[in-house]
């Protein structure tokens, strides 16, 4: 479990961890009463998504070699530097690889996720030990201690609630000017979703995502500013997440972002980390 975890990781190991905690959403769907939009309303709705949808599309690879992240749990503050690699493989899947850095950026922890070869590893170098196993929705959930889907931390890195496909269940869709408010189901039964878009000169921006229980209680907000193209594509460079049942609060400002360049599927290569010099440690013992 998450606690478990903690108890054997050192700060760093903890930075990573909490920081790979983007977007959480938890439990099972729930069965809505779907809202009938007007013929305008849904196809201004429909040309949203798929201005969002073609942004992900578009992007064959991302690197980020320039992100500052502060992680507030309670009165505890941290910061630490980051870099992240993801890249659509050339055999169509989807790699992903995030490094914590030190004082003069060497890796102190490494997660690849390799939907290719279903394959999720952390490896915490100073520890020399690996945890190590399928990438899966329960597998991540074993690490964290609640339920991480891989499709929500997509969802974190390109700024786009929707890209679980869950599109046609929405219960409210309210319109003022340039900004859209979108209500939607959360995954867990009973939860309540609120993402919060704002067009201008026909760029959707997502700027709010709120998630509240049945009971109306916050659960997670994330938020997305500094929006800036990239590659004339459309990103937001300031990320922040709070959840504030558990008082943590992540916020990413990301300096350097290059979109659709070159990057080898053997840089996702999670071999080093599973060799002899490294304790394995199933994920599956985190259960235990």
């Amino acid at each position: 479990m998450f606690t478990k975890l903690m108890r054997t990781a050192s700060g760093t190991s903890k930075r990573i961890l909490f920081v790979f905690l983007f977007t959480v959403v938890i439990g099972c769907v729930s069965s809505p009463t779907n809202v009938q939009l007007s013929p305008a309303t849904r196809a201004e709705v429909e040309g949203i998504l798929n201005t969002l949808q073609a942004r992900y599309d578009l992007t064959g690879s991302l690197k980020i070699i320039q992100m500052a992240v502060t992680i507030e749990e309670g009165d505890q503050r941290e910061e630490v530097r980051e870099s992240l690699w993801y890249k659509k493989s050339e055999s169509g899947g989807e790699l992903l690889l995030i490094q914590a850095l030190g004082p003069i950026n060497e890796p102190r922890a490494v997660v690849i996720a390799n939907r290719d070869e279903n394959q999720f590893v952390l490896a915490l170098l100073n520890e020399e030990r690996t945890y190590h196993g399928p990438l899966s929705d329960g597998a991540l959930k074993e690490i964290f201690g609640v339920d991480l889907r891989v499709s929500d931390v997509l969802s974190a890195i390109f700024a786009n609630p929707f890209l679980d496909r869950r599109t046609d269940n929405f219960t409210s869709v309210e319109n003022s000017g340039a900004k859209f408010t979108i209500t939607r189901p959360g995954i867990k039964d009973g939860h309540v979703e609120t993402v919060t878009l704002f067009v201008r000169e026909g760029e959707p921006r997502v700027t709010d995502w709120h998630i509240h229980d049945k009971n109306g209680v916050l659960q997670q907000r994330a938020t997305f500013s500094d929006y800036r193209k990239v590659g004339g594509i459309l990103r937001p460079h300031k990320v922040e997440i709070k959840r504030p049942i558990e008082q943590t609060r992540v916020a990413v400002n990301i300096a350097k972002v290059e979109l659709n360049v070159e990057i080898k599927d053997s840089k996702f290569d999670a071999a080093r980390f599973l060799s002899e010099d490294f304790e394995i440690i199933p994920l599956s013992e985190l259960a235990d």
